[in-house]
C-alpha cells in the first residue's frame, strides 16, 4: 500500500514539504505541511474555510487529525501559491505513529531529511 494524505476522502493531495517544530513551553510538538497546490481547492473552491480534517494512510492504517491551522499563501496575480497545513501532536506514541507515516511518505517520494 502506498501512503496518502487527503483533506477529502478520496482526493490525494501531494506535500511539497514537511517541518517538525516542539513548543517551547511543554512536549507539544507541530507537524507542519506544505502543500503547492490543493486538490480539494481546485476542485471545491469554496473549501478553503472548511479544512477540518486532514487524513494520513499507509500499510499500517488510517490518522485523523484536526488541524490546528491553515495558512493560504498567494502570488501577486492572487493565485494559491501554497499552502501550509499544521497540527500539533500531543502524546509520544502519535508521534512516533506519525513520525512512521512520514518516514514512508518520504521514502515514496524522495524527501530528504534537513536539520536546522
Amino acid at each position: 500500500m502506498t501512503t496518502s494524505v487527503q483533506f477529502i476522502d478520496g482526493l490525494d493531495e501531494e506535500i511539497s514539504g514537511i517541518s517538525l517544530r516542539k513548543r517551547k513551553d511543554s512536549e507539544t510538538k507541530i507537524v507542519v505541511l506544505l502543500f503547492e497546490r490543493l486538490q480539494a481547492i481546485e476542485r471545491l473552491r469554496a473549501y478553503r474555510k472548511q479544512i477540518t480534517n486532514l487524513w494520513l494512510r499507509d500499510e499500517e492504517g488510517e490518522i485523523k487529525v484536526t488541524p490546528t491551522g491553515v495558512n493560504f499563501f498567494y502570488a501577486e496575480n492572487e493565485d494559491l501559491s501554497k499552502v501550509e497545513c499544521y497540527f500539533e501532536v500531543y502524546s509520544e506514541e502519535v508521534f512516533e505513529r506519525v513520525m512512521r507515516f512520514l518516514n514512508r511518505y518520504a521514502d515514496e517520494n524522495g524527501f530528504q531529511f534537513q536539520s536546522t
